[in-house]
């Protein structure tokens, strides 16, 4: 912020609904001008890379701008003095890379899933399996300044490619989060999350939470958002709702809902593993008492009893810990209290700005490149018409198959709406410019 001399982030965020992010922050401009090039603005980009990015940007820290891979041009990467890229796997779109690369800035590759191998049976495999996608996205690890990751297993999987990897804190955006009101009267409400429309985790519960309606018939109920199981349709009990693709708005929707118990299935392997704990913030969060794979993921968060139930493998585990929550009013209590406690004091949009403020300051200029190759590396073409352009890429956008989007007109409104959401984020990146500090 503009006279602003104390170079720390504090440990936890200012929470307090009408203060701006700039009261919550404290930091010392740096001068860099960070570009992310991102595939999507889905969750995991904005959460890891949009939010604690353009909250420096806020704080005067940082100059932020953000662009799609499949639009950026040659002189917004020029301007830039460290490019992010998050989950970008697309060969088509790998001129941003080369461009990047070709001008020696610093790159940052920032990735929350173990998309080098993921099982055949999990959603988009096909699409990130290919092997030209899987070389594209061992050509951005290997060449990145750093590596930045959110679990241990993801970190073993990254270090034999870059040894330049750091695992970052998760986050919890707490101005989305509801406040707290009292509990609906009626029965208990367990839910389950996922954007998954078929979710094959949700067979390791669906026949014990089936089992537990039938003993507590009247007492609990069943939520499923983004997942309609079908052994359990047709049942009073259990609801089903569209699952919310804006994360604002579903983080909104899932803290007011007031849900009491939470499931977070897992499968214990290489690519799950690496994934980060997503549902315990989301649980902690919205104060709902979280049942969890004994996982590694969930042993590093979970204090069992306290903020978190860890479910083992075996036959019957999820009933019986479905029943002890349900059975167990002050268990379940205090679960709910010492999980939020608990997250406020680890998940902040302080303490992930503060890590990506150290991690951009510590990236040195990428060497992907040998010297004598920089100049021939190919640009991207900025001397294009804008009408062609818009034409040219945003046929290339709508050519290639996105993950979980199957149709032209899916494909389509996947694409508007990022565009969308980047029209009014680089809007507030702009008041945020031209505000006082």
């Amino acid at each position: 912020m503009s006279g602003e001399n104390d170079t720390r982030v504090p440990a936890a965020p200012d929470h307090a609904r009408n203060r701006g992010t700039r009261s919550s922050l404290r930091c010392a401009p740096s001068g860099l001008r960070v570009l992310a090039v991102l595939p999507q603005l889905i969750p995991s980009t904005t959460m890891g890379v949009v939010k604690p990015l353009a909250a420096l940007h806020r704080a005067g820290a940082i100059a932020f701008d953000v662009a799609l891979e499949s639009w950026v041009s040659r002189a917004r990467i020029a301007r830039a003095d460290v490019v992010v890229f998050c989950r970008n796997t697309e060969p088509r779109f790998g001129a941003a890379l080369d461009t990047a690369l070709a001008l020696g800035k610093r790159i940052v590759y920032d990735l929350d899933d173990d998309l080098f191998a993921m099982p055949p049976d999990v959603p988009g495999s096909a699409y990130h399996g290919d092997p030209a996608r899987r070389a594209q996205l061992r050509r951005y690890v290997e060449t990145a300044s750093l590596v930045r990751v959110y679990s241990d297993g993801l970190r073993a999987r990254v270090e034999p490619l870059n040894p330049r990897v750091r695992r970052a804190p998760g986050l919890i955006d707490w101005h989305l989060v509801a406040s707290p009101t009292p509990r609906p009267t009626g029965p208990l409400r367990i839910v389950y999350a996922t954007s998954r429309t078929t979710d094959y985790l949700a067979a390791m519960f669906v026949d014990d939470l089936a089992r537990v309606l039938d003993a507590f018939r009247g007492r609990v109920e069943a939520w499923f958002c983004g997942y309609r199981p079908r052994g359990l349709a047709g049942r009073a009990d259990v609801h089903a709702v569209e699952f919310i693709r804006d994360y604002d708005q579903y983080t909104r929707w899932f803290s007011g809902s007031g849900f009491d118990i939470g499931l977070a299935p897992l499968r214990d392997d290489a690519f799950h593993r690496a994934k980060a704990d997503t549902k315990f913030r989301d649980y902690a969060a919205s104060r709902v008492a979280g049942l969890y794979s004994d996982v590694s993921v969930y042993r590093e968060c979970v204090v069992p009893g306290e903020t978190g139930l860890l479910v083992p493998p075996v036959d019957g585990a999820w009933r019986a810990a479905l029943t002890r929550l349900i059975e167990d009013a002050a268990l379940r209590a205090r679960i709910q209290r010492e999980a939020w406690t608990a997250a406020r004091r680890r998940y902040g949009l302080a303490q992930s700005a503060a890590s990506w403020l150290a991690d951009l300051a510590a990236a040195e200029p990428a060497r992907g490149l040998p010297p004598g190759a920089r100049a021939a590396a190919a640009p991207l073409v900025d001397a294009l018409a804008r009408g062609a352009r818009l034409v040219r890429r945003g046929a290339e956008a709508l050519g290639g198959r996105a993950p979980g989007a199957v149709t032209l007109g899916a494909r389509l409104r996947w694409h508007v709406g990022s565009a969308r959401a980047l029209v009014r984020l680089r809007r507030e990146l702009a008041r945020a410019k031209a505000a006082p500090g």
